[in-house]
């Protein structure tokens, strides 16, 4: 598989070629355009690699992500996000094999796919609710060319080298504090360079020469890094280095060499390796987002967006693996979800609590039960009947009402309740109502 390296590889024989044939021609001339030659070659070499046009044609990626054989499963992150974190996105996690025992994952090297610029580093403190520190991961943005960046993220470790010819952490920034740090860098590194290691990382990719997903707020999803310098007080330079285009996210396997593709798509699936990715796109490289249903993330209120490090949203699709399934990503922000809705033992109050800050799945129907929420039109009352938590958690003792509205031209409010005085959608009374106990989110 030719890359853009073969190319430029060719353009310069070819050069040199018709510069013998000028020297030839013209003895005289040849130690003025050997100079010539110098200049020109040291000029490209002095060009960034995030400068260079990208190759018309060819895949922006030359090699994996990690070796192969170390990668359990890759997971596509379309449908559920975790609490407090982004929102969902065409991204995907590589899941490393099993360590020594069955609860460990091997920690493997996150690998340069290319011969990239490292653009930026950033570094996060991870803490628990009482403010000790649980965990310090790393994020590095690099780019092939120009228009398509990359990032490797939750990493466990960033390479030493690496750290080392950045300047060390006393060059890093504080972004809103202690706990997340960063700096812009142009650091050179070839294909298979070990960027960081880690038992599991996180793989974006955005193509600015794409057109942006159609979305219905799509403002939302687009870090504006002057105004993000002037709330954290650092150089526009370095948030505009650390900011994403969510609405021009790509699956990144689909920029690998094609005859890495096949090998990569295979190993789509859960965390696990239990679960195949299903469906015609198993690689969900749209976001979930669909303007005028209720197919996508929402706020709990008018003032957050997707692109802050904790993002205040619930969000509802198709489960990225088997889009047959429906994911509530409620995460805890339905107050009507009470743990006695849980169906546990008494005994396992704990447990309870634990799991109304968990995702809901259900099994897609049709009709106004169960439906697809990408089929959810405005002012219809739906009922969702046979959820429970996660995938294999326990049942809901109830069901959740849902109500898609909007004025006019204006963004769209959704109005969601957990009812436990019914056992199923058939049961209640019609036409089907609130109670007063909704929570309402916003577009």
């Amino acid at each position: 598989m030719h890359g853009s390296g073969y190319f430029t590889r060719l353009a310069a024989t070819l050069f040199t070629a018709a510069l013998f044939g000028l020297i030839i021609a013209n003895p005289n001339a040849g130690k003025r355009y050997v100079e010539k030659a110098a200049v020109a070659a040291a000029a490209a070499e002095r060009t960034p690699v995030s400068e260079r046009a990208c190759a018309i044609g060819e895949p922006a990626l030359s090699g994996p992500f990690a070796a192969l054989e170390d990668v359990l499963s890759v997971s596509p992150l379309g449908g559920v996000t975790a609490p407090g974190e982004v929102l969902p996105a065409p991204y995907i996690r590589i899941n490393t094999r099993p360590a020594k025992t069955a609860f460990e994952r091997r920690t493997i090297a996150a690998l340069a796919p290319a011969r990239v610029e490292i653009t930026a580093l950033e570094r996060h403190i991870d803490r628990d609710p009482y403010g000790r520190a649980i965990a310090q991961t790393w994020t590095v943005h690099f780019k092939p060319c120009s228009k398509v960046s990359l990032y490797y993220s939750r990493l466990d470790r960033v390479s030493e080298d690496l750290l080392e010819r950045a300047g060390g952490l006393r060059q890093f920034t504080e972004i809103g504090g202690p706990d997340h740090i960063a700096l812009k860098t142009s650091l050179r590194v070839q294909e298979g360079y070990t960027i960081g290691r880690a038992d599991g990382f996180d793989v974006g990719l955005h193509d600015a020469r794409v057109a942006p997903a159609t979305m219905e707020r799509p403002e939302r999803y687009r870090s504006n890094p002057f105004m993000h310098a002037a709330v954290y007080d650092v150089s526009p330079d370095l948030m505009a280095a650390v900011s994403t285009d969510t609405t021009r996210a790509r699956c990144a396997i689909d920029y690998l060499p094609k005859d890495m593709r096949p090998e990569w798509s295979g190993k789509l699936g859960d965390a696990w390796g239990i679960r195949r990715a299903k469906g015609e796109n198993t690689c969900r490289t749209a976001l979930i987002d669909k303007p005028g249903a209720a197919q996508g993330a929402w706020f709990t209120d008018a003032a957050h967006n997707g692109v802050a490090s904790k993002v205040s949203a619930v969000a509802l699709g198709p489960d990225a693996v088997d889009p047959d399934r429906l994911i509530f990503a409620l995460h805890g922000r339905l107050a009507s979800l009470t743990p006695d809705l849980v169906a546990l033992s008494p005994l396992m109050d704990a447990e309870r609590m634990e799991a109304t800050q968990d995702f809901l799945s259900v099994k897609k129907g049709d009709g106004r039960i169960n439906p697809s929420f990408d089929k959810i039109n405005d002012e219809q009352v739906y009922c969702f009947e046979g959820l429970r938590v996660n995938f294999v958690g326990p049942l809901i003792n109830g069901v959740v009402l849902l109500q898609r509205q909007s004025d006019g031209d204006q963004p769209g409010e959704l109005k969601i309740e957990a009812r436990g005085d019914v056992q199923s959608c058939i049961d209640l009374e019609e036409p089907w109502t609130f109670s007063g106990n909704e929570t309402t989110f916003y577009r």
